[in-house]
């Protein structure tokens, strides 16, 4: 896995799946070239808690939530 800018000389031709994250993506992320699929899995950006008493839990929180997905997104790409 590799988490590089879209347009990135060093990433592949092809062969690969682009995933956003931001939850913006599906209004303003760019076409990604060379890409099997483009998928999107929005996450809310825990940076709200910086410097109060939630600030741990919430990044534990993304945290979770992203291996979690990340994890089902490749079982799934391994059935295709």
């Amino acid at each position: 896995m590799q988490i590089k800018v879209y347009d990135d000389q060093d990433n592949p031709g092809g062969g690969f799946y682009a995933v956003m994250k931001c939850d913006q993506a599906a209004e303003v992320c760019p076409i990604v070239t060379g890409a099997s699929a483009w998928v999107s899995l929005p996450y809310e950006d825990p940076k709200n808690a910086d410097g109060t008493p939630l600030e741990a839990l919430k990044y534990d929180e993304r945290c979770r939530q992203i291996s979690t997905e990340m994890l089902w997104l490749r079982s799934q790409a391994a059935l295709s």
